[in-house]
């Protein structure tokens, strides 16, 4: 879905506003590579472990907000 909205392959991190199947909306979805490794802004920065309480199969609308 991303590279489709011009994120490069490689070496990105993207800050998405995710729809979820059921209308549940997560408004910083941080992805990296590819992998989903945060549900805020606040796991761009340090070491941190957090669980992702969804399956990302749920999905259904991902708007880009910003590439670092």
């Amino acid at each position: 879905m991303l590279t489709g909205k011009g994120v490069p392959k490689r070496k990105y991190t993207a800050v998405c506003r995710a729809t979820l199947f059921g209308g549940r909306v997560i408004d910083e979805l941080i992805i990296e590579e590819g992998w989903i490794i945060a549900l805020s802004k606040a796991g761009l920065g340090g070491t941190f472990e957090e669980r992702i309480d969804f399956d990302p199969r749920m999905i259904t609308e991902l708007e880009l907000l910003q590439t670092v």
